[in-house]
């Protein structure tokens, strides 16, 4: 069985190599992070990654074709928290300190919140109505950082549902569902933060704002798992 899940994730890299020009590096960090979370968690756990690739991806191809194809740095901005969060739940697992769920949780949390964010930057470009800079609400061009819409954060809660119904419809429990599909939105509003704030002033760029806000959702993502 473990064979035919490594030979799928082999074509799904051959078919980004060979239509998208995705060099073979970022091929193989894919294959990475889509091994871990087949590892910790479970296949619907590859399957939700796989979905946030694919409509992430069919999104930008379809919204934005100026945006140039993603590389290892798009990938490990969206997906480096969740991998962070799987060493450090072996880590307290080792020592028996907190359950490897509860990273579990926060791994598909940050991937969850970089699926709202992505959704709410690409059809929030689409609103005729200027956006509003997060921590001001003052209008500021299309595209500044920080900049939010009322589409974009309607795409971002789309993102949510779409999240949570996979989730509830894979049977995960009641409690984990709600966490993995809310952390859509909350990421999402904490990416705008860090947008509006640190990465305006230079100190981060999109890969590190996208790195800062998963792992973030990920840190509320276990005191939600901790104390719901």
């Amino acid at each position: 069985m473990f064979f035919l899940y490594f030979l799928i994730f082999i074509l799904i890299g051959l078919f980004l190599n060979i239509t998208r020009g995705y060099d073979l590096f970022t091929v193989a960090i894919i294959y990475i992070v889509f091994s871990f979370f087949l590892y910790f968690i479970d296949l619907y756990a590859v399957i939700f990654v796989i979905l946030f690739f694919a409509i992430a991806e069919g999104i930008t191809l379809f919204l934005n074709k100026k945006h140039g194809k993603r590389n290892y740095k798009n990938v490990l901005g969206n997906c480096l928290a969740s991998i962070v969060f799987f060493i450090i739940g072996v880590i307290f697992n080792y020592f028996n300190l907190l359950n490897s769920t509860a990273f579990a949780v926060a791994a598909l949390a940050a991937v969850s919140a970089a699926f709202s964010d992505t959704l709410s930057s690409e059809i929030g470009r689409l609103s005729k109505k200027k956006p509003v800079l997060i921590t001001t609400f003052k209008p500021v061009k299309t595209g500044v950082d920080g900049g939010i819409t009322f589409l974009g954060i309607s795409a971002a809660l789309l993102g949510t549902m779409i999240t949570g119904l996979f989730f509830y419809f894979v049977n995960y429990e009641h409690k984990l569902v709600f966490i993995i599909a809310i952390s859509g939105i909350i990421g999402s509003l904490i990416d705008s933060v860090i947008g509006a704030t640190i990465e305006r002033k230079g100190y981060f760029n999109n890969n590190l704002t996208n790195f800062a806000s998963t792992f973030l959702t990920g840190v509320i993502a276990i005191v939600m798992f901790l104390f719901i």
